[in-house]
C-alpha cells in the first residue's frame, strides 16, 4: 500500500477520533484511559455492523480490527488495508508478527507501550491521543526539534563533543570518521541500534553525539532519549530520517525524482516493498547515482560525498551549532 490516509471515526455525539496514516507502522501509546480501546471498539463495532452500530467511519482504505485468537488468519485474509490491534495482545511482540508484516500491503496502527525491538518503525509515527471535549487527535510522542533533533526538554541540548557515534557500521560510519579524521572528535559505530543504546548506557558520562536513523528507531527512542535527558550535560542525540535520506535532503544529490520522493515519501513508499523509510531512501539514492560519480555504495562510499563542499552541505542539516 501507497500513501498517507485521513481517518475519521465517531460514534453521535459522544466521541470522535481523527487522525492521519503515513507510513507501514504507526504506534500510539501513552497513558491508560485515554480512548485507545475506545477506538479500537468502535472499529469492532463498525466491522461488525456498520452504519447501524451508530459508528461512522470514514477512510480511503478498509479499516480492520485485528482480533487476538486467529489473528494470522486475519491477515492471510486482509490486504491494502489499515490494520488495528488493541493493547495488550502479546502477539505483537513476536517473530511470527514481526514477519507478516514484512511485505504486508497493510498499514498497521498498534496501541501498545511495549517498545517491540523486532519491528523498524520511526520515532515520527509514535503518537499519543490528544483529547479537547469529545474530540481526539493522535500528536506525536517525542516532537522534532532543530537539526533533526528529538527529546523531551524543548531547550537545545549542550555544545561540545569529544566522540561522535553513529548506529551505522557502512556508509555513514565512513562519511563521519572522514569528515573528522583531521579533527579532535573520535568516531565510533554502535554496529546496531541496540549496539548504539548500550554504548550510550555504558558511555553517558562522555560528551558524546550520537547518529542513528529515524525511520527504524522507534523501538529505541524512549530508553535514548531519556539517557540523553538524563544526561544533558555530556550526550545529544541526532535522528535524521537516515545517512541517504541526509545526502538526498542537503542538496548533494537532486534531482527531480528525488525532490518528489522528498516533499511526499508516503506516496512513494510501497509497504510491501520496503520495510520502513530507511530501505525506500537507501534504494531510491542507489537508482538514482547509478552510473555517475556519485554512484552509492552501503559498503563503500564514494568520495565525492566527503570533500569538503558536500561534506559542510550534509553537515548543515544536523549541526545546528552544536558540532563542527
Amino acid at each position: 500500500m501507497v500513501g498517507s490516509y485521513r481517518v475519521k471515526v465517531s460514534q453521535g455525539r459522544r466521541v470522535s477520533f481523527e487522525f492521519e496514516v503515513r507510513r507501514n507502522i504507526t504506534l500510539v501509546g501513552g497513558d491508560s484511559g485515554t480512548g485507545k480501546t475506545t477506538l479500537y471498539n468502535m472499529i469492532v463495532d463498525y466491522m461488525r455492523e456498520g452504519n447501524q452500530s451508530g459508528v461512522s467511519l470514514q477512510c480511503e482504505r478498509p479499516c480492520v480490527a485485528l482480533a487476538d485468537h486467529d489473528w494470522q488468519y486475519q491477515l492471510s485474509k486482509t490486504s491494502n488495508s489499515i490494520v488495528f490491534i488493541d493493547e495488550g495482545r502479546k502477539f505483537v511482540e513476536s517473530e511470527d508478527f514481526a514477519r507478516a508484516v514484512r511485505g504486508s500491503s497493510n498499514y498497521y496502527v498498534l496501541f501498545t507501550r511495549t517498545d517491540l525491538p523486532n519491528l523498524p518503525f520511526s520515532i515520527k509515527e509514535i503518537y499519543e491521543i490528544k483529547t479537547s471535549g469529545k474530540h481526539h487527535t493522535f500528536e506525536p510522542l517525542y516532537p522534532q526539534r532543530r537539526g533533526c533533533r528529538f527529546s523531551f526538554s524543548p531547550s537545545d541540548p549542550m555544545h561540545d563533543f569529544d566522540i561522535l557515534i553513529v548506529e551505522d557500521s557502512k556508509s555513514g560510519y565512513q562519511f563521519f570518521e572522514t569528515r573528522f579524521s583531521d579533527s579532535d572528535l573520535v568516531c565510533e559505530t554502535g554496529k546496531s541500534n541496540s549496539g548504539l543504546l548500550k554504548w550510550l548506557d555504558a558511555n553517558a558520562d562522555k560528551r558524546v553525539f550520537a547518529i542513528a536513523d529515524g525511520a527504524a528507531f522507534g523501538a529505541y527512542a524512549q530508553k535514548a532519549l531519556r539517557l540523553q535527558d538524563e544526561h544533558r550535560s555530556s550526550m545529544a542525540i541526532c535522528l535524521p530520517e537516515s545517512f541517504e535520506w541526509l545526502l538526498m535532503a542537503s542538496g548533494v544529490v537532486r534531482n527531480d525524482a528525488i525532490k518528489k520522493a522528498l516533499e511526499d515519501p508516503s506516496s512513494f513508499v510501497d509497504s510491501s516493498e520496503y520495510e520502513s523509510w530507511e530501505q525506500f531512501f537507501c534504494s531510491l539514492l542507489k537508482r538514482e547515482t547509478t552510473g555517475t560519480s556519485f554512484a552509492y555504495q552501503k559498503n563503500k562510499l564514494a568520495g565525492v560525498y566527503v570533500n569538503a563542499e558536500n561534506a559542510d552541505k550534509v553537515m548543515a542539516l544536523i549541526a545546528c551549532r552544536n558540532i563542527n
